[in-house]
């Protein structure tokens, strides 16, 4: 079992230092991650063990001195005025941000300990003239909020700020700045400044941020919908500067500085040199420096004679990345980079296209076969199986399209980097002209290829979520199975997991069946409606899409929901009326996301307005049926049913759709002797309609009607429905004043107790045969 380690010192203290960091600042984890170190060690040699054990003691001073896990900062941490120093300027999409350590004296202001802080502050503004990298700066900014996520699975700005290091970040009122000293950023600045406009004589702006995010890491003029293809298609990681971009410039390096007839040590050494350079031009991601140094190990062992392992190139890179910064070890960027690195490098070992026949391997057909197809898919598993557990744990997700990415798309990135290099470094116009235009066509080409692969609803499947234990146990899974035909502890290891996972499965089953429940998820998207209903035999249906105004509530609210808690696919989208508080998110959903039918009423067919007409066209291309909803309509499953109480039938009403509003799906949904009433925005004429018709709409909880508008919830219609509680999905300060105070005294004085998405964030009630249980995320 230890064999693969104990020739590799630099890997197995590596692999000690990461059980360490992780045990220090998880200790639950502790004795499945110590435990299995200190019984491989017993094994190694006297020479791995001593390597090891100084690894462990560096890495213990260095948590202790350096920490690990950082405290959380908050906008509170910093003054709104303050002086300091700038360390990097960084042009974003919506300005220019800046990145200022406060000096001491602002912060012995503030009442904190008088140590520096970083700060992120953007300028908005377009100028002509900005501060530089190392100029000092006087400023008055207003801070952002720093809240707690009020969706699971939403962006958590805390996490961000402690991520990045920072203690605020907002935006600025004014500053005064002067020239300060130099640092190296500033000349990777205006080297990065250099590069774009090298390029955006000859290129289109979002070429040329493509080409600046390829080659420089500056991703800030890549259209956001390029993004969210590549980020759907699992090619995400081609876009930041990672070892595929390092390890193609590294190959090219050395064929320039060979062609110079260099010696061959000489052109090592200045190869080194250049990409180390290249690391802070970059930002210095885990992933660049990974790279660099698992090129730079070899290249130095081969300087000395003595050949260097990949994998214990990997462990010297890994020890020089987190001893000197143990919170590295909890960065998503580090863990997929090192995982799907350790992956390639295994699977290569036991790799089986190495034991074909050599008669098969004479065949040019085959070579070519194997070179464009076989090999690449075969690289791509085993990337994905070893970054599988991290991304099932951040993302919730796997990209089944991202092995044929790999072959089709990867390949036209890398030409089109190799012609954007050349245009860089060519020194005659018509040559720089030449090669942007090859580089704007692959990258087109590449654009084109990511944008048809993301645009299938299956191009992000939901995996998960799986708890931290299985997930650990999953990984050592993916690492013991290539030994599991030549050791007997990796065979019972294996045997065992699949028991285990086996007995998972088949409790989760039980439950759902012997114990059913359902449940009704009113999410937070602001000031809008969004209701995700889960029946007992786990299939959803969402009921309205939120707004998508500030911010597209179906791409980044309801889809990273979806995920996070295990939706694979939607059985039906319902849409209440065409109100853009109701559908703005739909058709982000109907791209993004499996969608098996649309639901809408009668009145959504005569509403032409663009964005609606844009979200039944979304529908028509990916050939979802649509689903005329009115009263009497009924959706059956065991203990479930879904009926639809209004509105009634056009011809019956008498009248044209004047106000959507009136016609709004009014749905009761009931299971396991309990029921709840989704309302959409159902006026008080509406509501006399549904009393008129004597449906039996009392249920135990109510989704208020209009986010708590006082043109519903009448008296009436509140004691025909009699719910022990009532929900109301309204937004923080909205400009409405929802949820209205004769709507709220009207609740008080019926006894009815309710909850506010605005004050409360999404609110979670689960029907089971015994009981209804509430859960809200951001108060009990």
């Amino acid at each position: 079992m230890t064999n693969p380690i104990a020739g590799k010192p630099a890997l197995a203290a590596s692999l000690a230092v990461m059980a360490v960091y992780a045990s220090l600042d998880a200790p639950l984890y502790a004795p499945f991650l110590l435990v299995p170190v200190a019984l491989a060690t017993h094994f190694f040699p006297k020479s791995v063990q001593w390597c090891i054990l100084g690894a462990l003691v560096t890495a213990i001073g260095c948590h202790s001195l350096l920490g690990g896990k950082r405290d959380v900062s908050t906008a509170g941490d910093a003054p709104a005025s303050a002086c300091g120093n700038i360390e990097a300027v960084l042009p974003r999409g919506n300005g220019t941000a800046f990145i200022i350590e406060i000096g001491y004296e602002a912060n012995a202001d503030a009442g904190k300990e008088g140590a520096p802080r970083r700060v992120r502050i953007t300028e908005k503004r377009d100028l002509p003239k900005l501060p530089e990298p190392g100029d000092s700066i006087c400023y008055e900014a207003k801070w952002y909020p720093v809240s707690d996520p009020t969706v699971p699975g939403a962006f958590n700005t805390r996490e961000w700020l402690k991520s990045q290091g920072f203690a605020a970040y907002g935006k600025f009122v004014h500053w005064n700045a002067w020239k300060g000293k130099w640092i190296p950023e500033r000349s990777f600045y205006e080297f990065r400044k250099w590069i774009k406009g090298r390029f955006e004589e000859y290129l289109e702006p979002a070429e040329t941020g493509l080409l600046l995010g390829l080659l420089a890491g500056d991703r800030s003029g890549i259209p956001e919908a390029l993004r969210n293809d590549f980020q759907r298609s699992g090619l995400v990681h081609v876009l930041a500067i990672s070892g595929f971009h390092v390890v193609l410039l590294a190959g090219m390096l050395m064929v320039f500085l060979k062609a110079t007839r260099l010696p061959h040590k000489a052109a090592s050494i200045l190869a080194i040199i250049l990409l180390a350079a290249y690391v802070p031009v970059t930002g210095g991601s885990p992933a660049v420096q990974r790279a660099v140094l698992m090129f730079a190990v070899p290249q130095i062992g081969l300087l000395f004679e003595r050949p260097a392992n990949t994998l214990n190139s990997l462990g010297v890179a890994l020890l020089f990345i987190l001893l000197p910064k143990p919170s590295e070890l909890w960065n998503p960027g580090f863990q997929l980079s090192a995982a799907a690195t350790a992956g390639i490098l295994i699977g290569n070992a036991y790799n089986p296209l190495k034991n074909l026949p050599e008669s098969l391997q004479r065949y040019k057909v085959w070579k070519f076969i194997e070179g464009f197809a076989i090999s690449p898919t075969y690289v791509t598993l085993c990337a994905t199986l070893a970054t599988s557990p991290f991304l099932i744990h951040h993302f919730k997700t796997l990209s089944p399209f991202a092995w044929l990415g790999n072959i089709v798309v990867v390949p036209a990135i890398s030409w089109g980097m190799q012609a954007g290099l050349f245009a860089l470094l060519s020194p005659i116009d018509f040559m720089r002209e030449t090669f942007c235009n090859a580089a704007s066509f692959f990258l087109r080409l590449a654009s084109l290829l990511t944008r048809t692969l993301s645009d299938s609803a299956q191009a992000s499947v939901t995996v998960g979520p799986l708890g931290p234990s299985i997930l650990l146990l999953l990984s050592c899974l993916f690492l013991v199975f290539p030994l599991y035909r030549k050791n007997s502890v990796a065979r019972f290891f294996c045997v065992f997991c699949l028991f285990l996972f086996s007995g998972i499965f088949c409790f989760q089953g039980y439950e759902r069946l012997f114990k059913p429940t359902w449940s009704m998820t009113v999410i937070d998207v602001g000031q809008g409606d969004s209701i995700l209903l889960r029946t007992p035999g786990n299939r959803y249906i969402l009921v309205d899409t939120g707004d998508n105004d500030r911010t597209d509530s179906g791409k980044d609210i309801i889809v990273p929901f979806l995920h996070h808690i295990g939706v694979q696919r939607l059985d039906a989208l319902v849409i209440t009326h065409p109100h853009k508080d109701h559908f703005g998110g739909a058709a982000s959903i109907l791209r993004m996301f499996p969608v098996k039918e649309v639901w809408t009423n009668e009145c959504s067919g005569s509403t032409t307005g663009f964005e609606w007409m844009n979200v039944l066209d979304e529908a028509g291309e990916r050939k979802i049926p649509l689903r005329t909803i009115k009263r009497g309509f009924l959706w059956k499953e065991n203990f479930f049913e879904l009926q639809a109480v209004h509105p009634k039938k056009l011809s019956d009403a008498g009248k044209e759709c004047r106000d959507l509003n009136d016609g709004s799906i009014t749905l009761r949904a009931s299971g396991l002797g309990r029921s709840a009433l989704v309302t959409g925005d159902l006026t008080i004429a509406g509501e006399k309609e549904i009393l008129k018709s004597l449906a039996y709409i009392k249920s135990d909880i109510l989704k208020l009607g209009h986010h708590g508008s006082k043109t519903s919830s009448s008296p009436q219609f509140l004691a025909s429905v009699a719910p022990q509680a009532a929900i109301i999905s309204s937004g923080r300060r909205n400009k409405f004043r929802h949820p209205h105070k004769q709507v709220t005294n009207r609740l008080d004085s019926l006894e009815i107790p309710y909850l506010n998405t605005a004050k409360n964030g999404t609110v979670t009630v689960t029907f089971s045969a015994d009981t209804i249980v509430v859960e809200t995320m951001l108060s009990p």
